[in-house]
């Protein structure tokens, strides 16, 4: 008689010899690290607006979004990075274009919401 595991089965096997060997199953930053997938980012205590300078990559108003290259965010215990944003007013982004230096304020609700931009001069 042919027996077949299940995956729920073959997961618990897998579980069972990873914890005998020493060895454990990759955490979460561990996966999206492999994955391609950007790491969870550090939330502040405070659940308000953050201030930041960046500079706009691209702005894609059908879809809400604008990509920005900032500099460390304290108050959110963000590093520097680049990445997309979501645009609370499309309209607010419409007199930006790619390469301008901009001070903007964002949520962290949803991973970033830009909620102002202000061009620097």
């Amino acid at each position: 008689m042919k027996h077949e595991i299940g995956s729920g089965v073959m997961v618990a096997m897998v579980a069972v010899f990873l914890g005998g060997c020493g060895e454990s199953a990759p955490t979460t930053s561990e996966s999206s690290e492999q994955s391609g997938n950007m790491p969870e980012m550090p939330r502040s205590a405070a659940d308000g607006e953050h201030v930041a300078q960046g500079t706009v990559n691209s702005i894609d108003l059908a879809a809400g979004t604008i990509n920005i290259s900032h500099e460390p965010v304290e108050s959110a215990g963000w590093p520097a990075m680049t990445m997309n944003f979501r645009l609370a007013d499309p309209d607010a982004a419409s007199r930006v274009e790619a390469g301008a230096t901009i001070e903007f304020r964002f949520t962290l609700d949803g991973g970033g919401t830009v909620t102002a931009i202000e061009t620097e001069r």
